[in-house]
């Protein structure tokens, strides 16, 4: 039995990737078990007992941005996260990891221990974590065409999109009964007109505050508009109370049909989002997170080019902008879902989970 360590604690949007893998590797090769390295405060420690994986638990050391006593204090975290991920990938064939605050010690634990290590970058733009794994990973990955313009080791990474759940995957290819069928369903529990326009929002697993607040501000005047709307707003936010036409929910865990049902959505510009809105050829309004390096607008930038996406910065994004700009946006999620093509998403678990058995395979030879 050979023993993969998938690593990528903290959001779903190192996570999910993850295990969308490990099932594909799980399903694929009896010789192979997937245990999952994360921190005890992660969305790991939801995610991962739920799809029946070991969870392994290392210290959290994120890479301080600015001086203070956590600058100082950070070397001692570090060394004692670097001595777990030690413990735990020593016994281990091959490394996968994601990015994250728990992959840093993982990868130097692999190089230490000479074992395999494949790193896949989810963002457009890498993270500290990832740049440090490239530098001496056995295969380094991407799911955005941009990263291979940051040169170095990420201009000879293979292109190979995002792992994102099958029944996702499957939405672009869906014939137009399938999506009438699902279409309906999905109206018929909600409660929601059929005949009337549909606008999704959502922010993520743990919701989107300032999305939240300006659709508070403006539902009424959305609701006298004819919209119907669904509101994705976090696990750890209030749930408002639901109206005609208007339906809150704290966390969505079919997206599949939500996607299907939704003439526009409005959502941050996460890598695993964006992933999901290529698969299924839906149209959006990105809202970018203004964090890190600037990599939601970054994500988004392949949507935006083929016409499936366009963007408003987190601080355009107002109750006055989004009454002015909504019915425009309606008028292009109607053009684009008349005119789509098929999807052209990668199904990129399927070619991790084989050059993880190629690796795999060249380490017996």
């Amino acid at each position: 039995m050979r023993r993969i360590l998938l690593v990528g604690g903290g959001t779903a949007g190192h996570v999910e990737p993850a295990l969308a893998v490990g099932n594909w590797l799980l399903e694929n090769n009896q010789d192979i078990s997937c245990e999952f390295v994360g921190t005890k405060s992660g969305i790991e420690n939801e995610l991962v007992p739920l799809a029946g994986l070991k969870l392994h638990l290392i210290l959290k050391t994120p890479m301080p941005r600015r001086i203070s006593l956590g600058t100082l204090l950070w070397p001692i975290r570090f060394g004692i996260a670097l001595l777990q991920a030690l413990k735990i990938v020593r016994t281990s064939d091959l490394v996968l990891g994601f990015g994250g605050y728990v992959s840093a010690p993982c990868y130097l634990a692999a190089r230490i221990l000479r074992v395999r290590l494949i790193v896949h970058e989810a963002n457009a733009i890498p993270g500290w974590a990832n740049k440090l794994g490239a530098s001496f990973a056995q295969e380094t990955l991407i799911a955005f065409k941009a990263t291979a313009n940051f040169g170095g080791n990420w201009a000879s990474a293979k292109l190979v999109g995002m792992p994102i759940r099958e029944e996702i995957f499957a939405i672009g290819n869906l014939s137009k009964s399938d999506r009438a069928r699902i279409w309906d369903d999905t109206y018929r529990e909600l409660g929601l007109d059929r005949s009337k326009r549909t606008i999704f929002i959502f922010g993520g697993s743990l919701g989107a505050q300032g999305i939240n607040d300006v659709v508070a501000q403006v539902l009424p005047d959305l609701l006298k508009m004819d919209f119907n709307i669904i509101h994705a707003v976090g696990q750890k936010n209030k749930l408002p109370s639901a109206l005609p036409g208007y339906v809150p929910l704290s966390y969505v865990s079919d997206m599949a049909r939500m996607y299907v049902a939704s003439d526009l959505i409005i959502s941050r510009g996460g890598a695993v989002t964006c992933a999901e809105l290529a698969a299924a050829n839906s149209f959006a309004l990105i809202v970018p997170l203004p964090i890190g390096n600037g990599e939601q607008v970054a994500n988004a930038s392949d949507l935006v080019e083929k016409g499936a996406a366009t963007i408003c910065l987190n601080s355009e994004f107002t109750p006055s902008w989004l009454l002015a700009s909504v019915g425009g946006l309606v008028e292009q999620a109607d053009s684009w879902n008349r005119t789509r093509g098929a999807n052209l998403a990668k199904p990129a678990a399927e070619i991790i989970g084989k050059l993880v058995l190629e690796n795999l395979a060249s380490e017996t030879k």
